[in-house]
């Protein structure tokens, strides 16, 4: 090997170190970005699915448990109260189920307005049918909060479920909804962001680099 491609690749060689560990950097950092979005995402859950203690109570969990409708003023009242809570946390959903045997009933639902103009607007007692494993078995489950991705007729979403019981041990679920494609967005987007930084900061250093190299090979 001539003196000329030895010093060639000894200024090739921290170049590629700098690229190396620029690409790593871009994989550590979106993964902490996709953990602290994930999180974010969470917290907005919990609190949705948990302020729906405000709007109900065991006889409103009971009644449905026994199947007894609601009167249409109560309901619109109780489903109004929901579409706010949603509102407020920036969710799309919430809702409270129950479970009679092997099926899933809302005992309430916020909607959007796409539901209104495709008829899906959920109403108290309506059946679930798209109920998951994972949702049927948070009725029981000893967690404070059930996460799962789900896919359903109103979309794909990053559901949360709270357990809870009426004092006469009526388990229900409070839960809530966000679109997850909400997350995947965030994560291209700092993606897309943090590309953009890598290639101008590698575009600034090439410059240097390039002097290095010249200076180390009339060397």
């Amino acid at each position: 090997m001539t003196p000329l491609s030895r010093n060639s690749h000894k200024v090739y060689f921290p170049a590629a170190i700098f690229i190396a560990g620029l690409v790593i950097f871009v994989f550590i950092k979106l993964y902490n970005q996709r953990n602290i979005a994930s999180n974010g995402v969470d917290e907005r859950l919990r609190s949705a699915a948990g302020s729906l203690e405000l709007v109900i109570n065991d006889d409103l969990i009971e009644k449905t448990q026994k199947k007894e409708p609601l009167d249409i003023v109560s309901e619109d009242s109780i489903r109004l109260l929901a579409n706010r809570i949603a509102e407020i946390h920036n969710v799309v959903y919430v809702y409270v189920m129950i479970k009679s045997n092997d099926s899933v009933y809302f005992v309430l639902s916020s909607f959007i307005d796409k539901d209104i103009t495709n008829n899906m607007v959920t109403k108290n007692l309506d059946y679930y049918v798209e109920g998951t494993a994972v949702m049927k078995n948070a009725f029981t489950s000893t967690e404070a909060e059930v996460y799962e991705a789900v896919s359903d007729q109103w979309g794909t979403f990053r559901s949360v479920y709270l357990p809870r019981k009426t004092k006469s041990g009526v388990p229900y679920l409070l839960c809530a909804d966000v679109a997850l494609s909400e997350v995947v967005d965030y994560q291209l987007n700092y993606l897309i962001e943090f590309a953009i930084s890598a290639i101008f900061l590698f575009l600034i250093s090439l410059p240097l680099f390039l002097w290095f190299r010249n200076n180390r090979i009339k060397s």
